[in-house]
């Protein structure tokens, strides 16, 4: 996933980030192609749905009805990863060419937060919304502001993940600068969704040989166009019995991320 690689870290346009996953897709080459979508129930997430059906889901998958190609989706508070989701989507894009041969299931996961620039920078994390002041990604907010919803309660489980409290880091100011707070919550959400996909991946036999092509991002909503940054990719080889997983990208520990913005699109790396 070459095409994919130089993108991580870097803000850039939603059509530009897709084209280059179908790439690499493409590159790799099988007969059947699917796909799977973790996305935020915000509404705000229109445009980087549309991009992915565009550049992803039109070009390459198969046809679900007469000149109807659509990604299985989950679509729920924060973009979580619900465990056992994969096999659903998977089980429905085993079609019978693959069965000999493999297939390429597409596994993205759609974290977001809001971009809002002003005279003194960019704030991430606010919006207006239908010209009221409003959040995103508004589950994140929920999370750090100490709310106790389900889906909030779900959330601070896996920031939780390995006994490392995120959210502590994310609220104290000498491990995590407060203007990116909410981007780096978002990043840390999307890697660690994207990892419960990874883990599902590796826990149960695929219906057919299956490449799994897990990629967390993040969207930033913004006034204008919205943008995405890539966080890593992560390559699940389950076409044998010898399971093969590879990751590159963004970890999952916000206090190790620093953000610098060039040419008013945001980067960031890792210490």
């Amino acid at each position: 996933m070459d095409e994919l690689r130089t993108l991580i870290g870097v803000e850039t346009d939603l059509d530009t980030v897709n084209a280059a996953l179908r790439a690499g897709v493409q590159r790799i080459g099988a007969p059947v192609v699917g796909a799977h979508v973790v996305n935020c129930s915000d509404e705000s997430q229109l445009e980087c749905a549309q991009s992915f059906q565009r550049e992803v889901v039109d070009q390459l998958l198969p046809e679900l009805k007469e000149n109807a190609r659509t990604a299985f989706e989950t679509r729920n508070l924060g973009a979580r990863y619900e465990w056992g989701s994969l096999h659903v989507g998977e089980h429905h894009y085993a079609l019978p060419a693959s069965a000999d041969t493999f297939k390429i299931m597409v596994v993205k996961v759609h974290g977001h937060v809001s971009a809002l620039d002003g005279p003194d920078g960019t704030r991430y994390g606010a919006m207006k919304r239908y010209d009221t002041d409003s959040t995103a990604c508004g589950a994140l907010h929920g999370l750090l502001a100490g709310q106790h919803l389900p889906a909030i309660e779900d959330l601070r489980g896996a920031f939780n993940e390995g006994g490392n409290d995120r959210v502590a880091s994310l609220l104290d100011e000498r491990l995590v600068a407060e203007p990116y707070r909410y981007v780096y919550a978002a990043i840390a959400n999307a890697v660690l969704q994207a990892r419960r996909a990874v883990q599902d991946a590796q826990f149960r036999q695929p219906q057919t040989p299956t490449l799994y092509v897990v990629v967390p991002t993040v969207v930033f909503n913004r006034p204008g166009p919205d943008t995405e940054l890539v966080c890593g990719y992560c390559i699940v080889d389950r076409r044998s019995d010898a399971l093969k997983t590879r990751y590159l990208g963004l970890g999952d520990d916000p206090a190790l991320y620093v953000a610098t913005e060039v040419e008013g699109c945001l980067r960031v790396v890792e210490e």
